[in-house]
């Protein structure tokens, strides 16, 4: 079964099966390129179409004069004959402002007793450019340059979009380690945002090709595989922080989400005006996110240089003490020497700026681990969630101190609901056994753990976890077999020996 579509306003219907204009159910004569800008216009009606991007789809191998646009935008509007559909945004483009009704047109064939097939068109109306999206997966752009060192550019960037776009309260988007589980794979836009239960889906290309910067970007609903927006930027990697904010703007009108004043500066808002310092706080993410000894400690070196690049960028020292924490956590660095230097950059992200949902998951990951000063750690929790409603490591890491005090139900909800913001997280699968180790549900932990390999491989939390799990259940040998299995991968691992060394006398 194909489809095509109307696009009914006023009077007019455009027809995309028979690529005509009618008015009043009679045909309108329109040239060919004619009726291809009133197109790309009248599909994404209610939104600016830049006047690079209509001539790209008008013209899509040939360059042409941008006064050959401005000829068919004035026939066009004779047409219309008084109807002021078409608006001129200065220096950017057009926008087509009538209410728009799109109607699917289904083409399907229906068998009778008698085995004769019979053609029938199905129709179903749908909204264009009235309701809103409320949900996106912005998957890794492509890093399509031949240098690899650009690869934590196109991480970088992805990341910052979904970082930037999360904060709104209105939109739900997928979170970073689950949409990272698609990189280098060969996708399908729609079908990824079916598996993500997203309304659309933001894929991009960036090339870097000596001072020039140039990225594709596509937005494509998931529902029916429309693109909603598409453009190519050219810019200099000094204008990133410039483009990111672009990209953004143009995803919610795309999306047509209805923005406060609030998100308005939300979207604005830069971490730093130091671009170099922002290249040196992408690559540290780069590192942090491979969540590996040699990657939390190259890490340390890039935020650092972010840091003495910019003193006052407050991002920057967050990823600053969740390297040293996570060293201090999983046996890299001495908890005596990596958590007080966590606890100064986390201090020093809140003082500049207290906004940062990322800094109070940081503060409070140094109170709960290294503290000990539950309250502060669960306040500190409560303010970034408040901050930002779909930053999921907050949700995970409370998660954490829940358990610890004891209030497993409690602890199962919140890492339930960080699974939801993040279903592929290895962290938060992780740790979802975790919650249930510490509820004794035993088997359930265990059935997860097993789940969570088969996603990850040999991962330390999930052996040493998993082995503790075991043991509870009484399968001592089973638990000794997992235990030593990790410890061949991480060898003399305080975690893996803490736990051997509590498995052994439970097997006597």
């Amino acid at each position: 079964m194909g489809g095509q579509s109307l696009y009914e306003f006023g009077p007019f219907c455009l027809d995309t099966r028979e690529r005509v204009l009618l008015r009043d159910r009679k045909p309108v004569s329109l040239k060919p390129k004619v009726y291809e800008t009133l197109l790309a216009l009248v599909s994404k009606s209610g939104h600016i179409v830049d006047k690079e991007e209509l001539m790209r789809q008008v013209w899509p191998d040939v360059v042409v004069e941008e006064n050959n646009l401005t000829g068919y935008i004035f026939a066009l509007r004779k047409v219309f004959d008084g109807h002021q559909y078409i608006e001129t945004i200065p220096r950017r483009g057009y926008r087509f402002t009538a209410e728009v009704k799109q109607v699917r047109i289904e083409n399907a064939k229906l068998t009778d007793s008698a085995g004769v097939e019979t053609k029938v068109f199905i129709k179903e109306t749908v909204s264009a450019g009235t309701e809103p999206i409320d949900s996106l997966a912005v998957l890794p752009f492509i890093n399509a340059s031949a240098d690899p060192e650009a690869e934590y550019l196109s991480d970088g960037i992805t990341e910052s979009i979904i970082n930037n776009l999360s904060q709104l309260p209105t939109l739900k988007v997928s979170a970073r380690n689950t949409v990272f589980r698609y990189k280098g794979r060969d996708i399908d836009a729609q079908e990824v945002g079916r598996e993500l239960k997203v309304g659309a889906v933001l894929t991009g290309r960036i090339l870097k090709f000596n001072d020039r910067l140039i990225v594709r970007t596509e937005l494509v609903g998931a529902v029916d595989g429309w693109q909603l927006w598409g453009t190519q930027f050219e810019r200099r990697p000094a204008d990133i922080l410039m483009l990111q904010e672009e990209i953004a703007r143009e995803i919610t009108e795309s999306l047509r989400l209805k923005l406060t004043g609030r998100d308005h500066r939300l979207l604005a808002k830069r971490p730093t005006e130091s671009t170099q310092a922002y290249h040196a706080y992408l690559r540290g993410r780069y590192q942090w996110n491979k969540r590996t000894e040699e990657g939390l400690r190259k890490g340390i070196e890039h935020f650092q240089q972010a840091i003495d690049i910019d003193p006052v960028y407050a991002l920057a020292y967050t990823g600053l003490a969740d390297c040293y924490g996570m060293l201090g956590t999983f046996g890299g660095l001495e908890p005596l020497d990596a958590f007080p230097k966590a606890k100064v950059a986390a201090a020093r992200a809140l003082e500049i700026d207290d906004t940062l949902a990322e800094a109070h998951t940081s503060w409070a990951f140094v109170n709960q681990i290294y503290e000990r000063d539950w309250p502060k750690a669960e306040s500190a929790y409560a303010r970034a969630v408040e901050l930002n409603p779909n930053y999921a490591t907050a949700y995970h890491w409370r998660a954490t101190l829940l358990a610890a005090l004891g209030r497993p139900d409690e602890a199962i909800a919140e890492i339930e609901h960080a699974q939801e913001l993040d279903p592929l997280s290895l962290p938060i699968n992780t740790y979802t056994g975790w919650a249930y180790y510490f509820a004794r549900r035993y088997d359930e932990a265990i059935k997860h753990y097993l789940k969570t390999l088969v996603m990850a491989g040999s991962l330390i939390q999930i052996k040493w976890r998993l082995g503790l799990a075991l043991a509870q259940k009484g399968k001592h040998d089973e638990a000794i077999s997992c235990l030593q299995e990790g410890l061949v991968l991480f060898e003399n691992n305080p975690l893996l020996l803490g736990a051997l060394g509590y498995g052994n006398p439970s097997a006597g």
